[in-house]
């Protein structure tokens, strides 16, 4: 009999236990609700985008305050009805496509509503309860009423165990991966989409309308890369890469793409976009990112992914120039590389390119100097030269193909041409597209970079482009 008494109490504690540390789970969880932007004819406004809502069993939280609730269906219609807001019903009726497909916000002829009794008369929750105290739980989704019934939508928050489910749909996607990667993703409808509930897993501002997501393969058996594209009620969008752990804990985050104005005439003016415009990712998720600033400087960051899954920011040096842009250590990074406007926009524009590969390598050329720039850190220093076409080329067939492709540039190359040597150039990211590994043409103050099957054709800036003038977009 005792022995038994013992394996009771035990029994009780161990359960005692695992209560106690689900409840303390749940309280440390950010379970706030949050408000859902975007859907027509809303209550969303200064007030009720900072409603601090929480549910929890039988208890309503708002604002730091509990209430008592109760369940209870009855049919949609007569809810409204019931509630003197039979136009809200109407109203919600005649968008339901819309919410259905947006937002999976389903008004089935059955609702559940929560019921609240007159504690709340003295809160500010008063005023978001109908008249009979009164608000509508669609499955995932919060309805309160503001003035004159004009509902506003909350959504209760996505965490783990969810997102867990959803990993396996995830389109792959691989490294190396950079801005124009990430645009054709966008432009081919890949990105699948994920729930609007998991703006508070991810940590998002109540603003996000639309979240996007495609997954890398796994770094280590504790670190698993996502791309998260996330829209905003303003009709753009961000891109982050996101690192979970194992068991799909956020470990870290890292704006790779945004999109806020440009410089020279703010949204749809004719200058540069400001944001974070550029960035790449190598195979061993070492980050470039390059942020353009209303001054139109732009501040070059790198980053590399630790074992431990975090985002280790790395110093940028650059031997390209002798003075750089003065930093305010409150705007910009210590480790940060920050290049004055006329240095940041003093890169050569294509005026032809028929491969992409060269997309995320950027080039400042200086014939006076004879030096070339790569993604403005690294200088190479060339000679000039002269040849014959033929032997350049080295044979018949090239020869001939290029000699066509100058004449489109109205230069003449089946004689001779001028090349420029650059030296020690074997490392760069650009030689493997020059001829010998080491030499590209230049005529006509344009460079031209040519193999068997690719040809990308550059010219200098105009002093519109480099300095705050109209552009010239040629």
């Amino acid at each position: 009999m005792k022995q038994s008494n013992y394996y009771f109490v035990v029994f009780s504690l161990l359960l005692n236990l695992i209560a106690s540390s689900a409840m303390a789970d749940e309280k440390k969880a950010p379970d706030n609700w949050g408000i859902i932007y975007g859907i027509s004819n809303t209550s969303v406004d200064e007030t009720t985008i900072d409603f601090d809502i929480k549910l929890r069993g039988n208890k309503f939280y708002f604002n730091n305050q509990s209430f008592l609730i109760k369940r209870n269906t009855m049919p949609a219609e007569d809810f409204f009805v019931s509630n003197n807001i039979e136009k809200t019903y109407f109203a919600l009726k005649k968008q339901q496509a819309l919410l259905e497909y947006n937002y999976n916000i389903k008004l089935n002829d059955n609702i559940t509503y929560l019921q609240f009794d007159k504690n709340i008369d003295n809160s500010l929750l008063k005023q978001y309860v109908t008249q009979n105290r009164q608000v509508v739980l669609l499955d995932d989704m919060l309805l309160l009423f503001g003035k004159d019934g004009k509902p506003v939508f909350y959504s209760k928050p996505y965490f783990e165990k969810e997102f867990i489910k959803q990993v396996p749909l995830l389109p792959i996607i691989n490294v190396p991966f950079n801005a124009n990667d990430a645009f054709i993703l966008y432009q081919d409808d890949v990105l699948k989409n994920l729930s609007i509930h998991f703006k508070n897993f991810l940590d998002l501002p109540w603003f996000a309308t639309d979240i996007f997501g495609a997954k890398y393969p796994s770094i280590s058996p504790i670190i698993n890369p996502i791309f998260i594209d996330v829209g905003w009620d303003s009709g753009e969008s961000d891109s982050y890469l996101y690192l979970f752990s194992n068991d799909y804990n956020v470990l870290d985050k890292l704006v790779l793409f945004d999109y806020r104005t440009t410089t020279r005439g703010g949204p749809g003016g004719s200058g540069y976009t400001v944001g974070y415009r550029y960035f790449t990712i190598d195979k061993n998720y070492f980050i470039e990112r390059r942020q353009r600033f209303e001054d139109e400087t732009i501040e070059v960051q790198h980053f590399q992914v630790t074992k431990e899954g975090k985002f280790q920011e790395l110093p940028v040096t650059s031997n390209c120039y002798s003075k750089l842009a003065v930093k305010d250590n409150k705007i910009h990074s210590t480790k940060s590389l920050l290049l004055t406007s006329q240095q940041a926009n003093n890169y050569m524009r294509f005026k032809k390119i028929t491969f992409d590969e060269l997309d995320d390598i950027t080039l400042t050329l200086n014939p006076a100097d004879k030096k070339l720039c790569i993604n403005y850190q690294q200088a190479y220093s060339f000679t000039f030269g002269k040849a014959k076409s033929k032997q350049l080329f080295g044979n018949e067939k090239r020869y001939q193909q290029q000699v066509e492709n100058f004449k489109e540039f109205n230069i003449d190359i089946s004689n001779e041409l001028e090349y420029i040597t650059f030296d020690n150039i074997d490392k760069s990211p650009l030689a493997k597209y020059l001829l010998n590994g080491n030499k590209a043409i230049y005529m006509n103050e344009m460079l031209f970079i040519v193999g068997e099957n690719y040809l990308a054709a550059y010219r200098q800036p105009t002093e519109s482009e480099l300095t705050d003038q109209e552009m010239d977009y040629d």
